[in-house]
């Protein structure tokens, strides 16, 4: 990936506007919350996620994942945060991303999508993520029960919305 470089001006109230080219990149878009982290010398932006690093929602997929004895891929906005089928942080392919900023669900659906270079095939069970603060991901069942998938997912959804929401 090419670097892209800006010099800009702070304004009077402490403000700098980031640039165009960089919020494409980083597929930054009016509302989304960033980051701001700093040490002696550098200030770090970085577009933040309630689920990303959030260890008590990984606990609850690791959890239904043992119990049901399913597979689970957990996303947030662009990549998978979770998965016992796919690698962590695989993009999303441009399909899936645009079931997740819908917040569409799928309920039993045949399909194919790419997380990262896995390509994975199947009945599809998608159930999106929604706070208080918007769309944050989406979680994705596969289980021979393709009702009992589409529970699993509607109820881990619920559980990571209500942890959120009060977080």
């Amino acid at each position: 990936m090419k670097d892209i470089n800006f010099v800009k001006n702070i304004d009077n109230l402490g403000r700098i506007v980031i640039p165009m080219d960089i919020r494409r990149k980083l597929k930054i878009n009016t509302g989304d919350i960033l980051s701001i982290t700093c040490n002696d010398k550098n200030i770090l932006l970085t577009k933040y996620s309630n689920l990303d690093n959030n260890y008590k929602v990984i606990e609850i997929i690791k959890n239904f994942i043992e119990i049901f004895n399913v597979k689970i891929i957990f996303t947030n906005k662009n990549n998978v945060i979770f998965s016992n089928i796919v690698d962590i942080g695989d993009t999303l392919d441009k399909e899936f991303l645009s079931l997740v900023n819908n917040a569409a669900s799928l309920k039993a659906k045949n399909m194919s999508f790419v997380f990262g270079t896995n390509k994975v095939s199947g009945i599809y069970n998608v159930v999106p993520i929604v706070t208080n603060e918007g769309i944050e991901g989406s979680i994705v069942v596969f289980d021979d029960n393709q009702d009992n998938a589409y529970n699993i997912g509607v109820l881990i959804s619920r559980l990571l919305q209500l942890e959120l929401n009060i977080s």
